[in-house]
């Protein structure tokens, strides 16, 4: 969900602009914007910050990138906090478990 998409059909790519929200199993993904590109199957989320968060999880970045098996990398001043523990770095890769 997004307030605007522009599709870039010459770069193959999907544009998302304001208030990116973004379900994923029982995930919530907030951000500023986002792309969707096809050629490297990925979706990148922009934000100041971005956030993730579940019941299990409460996590934050400048970026957040997923990929297609739901492995999310949280780039720029990232932090993530599961179950107490709360890891920061500028490089923290997750990954989505079903049963979560």
């Amino acid at each position: 969900q997004s307030d605007e998409v522009i599709i870039d059909k010459k770069d193959r790519l999907l544009r998302f602009k304001d208030n990116i929200k973004i379900k994923i199993e029982n995930y919530i993904i907030e951000g500023s914007n986002a792309l969707l590109k096809q050629k490297d199957e990925k979706l990148e989320i922009y934000g100041k910050p971005t956030s993730i968060q579940s019941t299990e999880v409460d996590g934050e970045a400048e970026v957040l990138v997923i990929y297609p098996n739901k492995s999310i990398d949280l780039i720029g001043s990232a932090k993530l906090k599961k179950n107490g523990n709360l890891i920061t770095s500028d490089l923290i890769s997750y990954q989505i478990n079903s049963n979560e």
